[in-house]
């Protein structure tokens, strides 16, 4: 059975906790280490771009169920320059 985990994160200076499963915090630390990107930067660039009806938690749920399934389905990448992958941004345009 997978629990619910209530970490402290900090967000642009602003201290907040998040509950996810333990199940969800790998798979953010799995799209983390994928992308080369500090968990607290993908935070940052989701609470900056997501529907704000929906909140931070909701929105980085819904966030990584997007990335894995373009993952999954194989959804072509925008071009770019940038050696960054483009996944994160790709699935960030969807929960906007």
């Amino acid at each position: 059975m997978t629990g619910i985990i209530a970490r402290n994160i900090s967000i642009f200076r602003k201290h907040t906790s998040m509950r996810l499963t333990n199940s969800e915090w790998e798979a953010i630390n799995a799209i983390c280490k994928r992308e080369h990107i500090h968990r607290k930067t993908l935070f940052e660039l989701i609470d900056m771009n997501h529907d704000k009806r929906i909140s931070l938690t909701g929105a980085i749920r819904l966030f990584t169920i997007i990335y894995y399934k373009n993952l999954y389905t194989g959804l072509p990448l925008a071009a770019t320059n940038d050696d960054f992958n483009n996944h994160v941004f790709e699935a960030i345009k969807e929960i906007t």
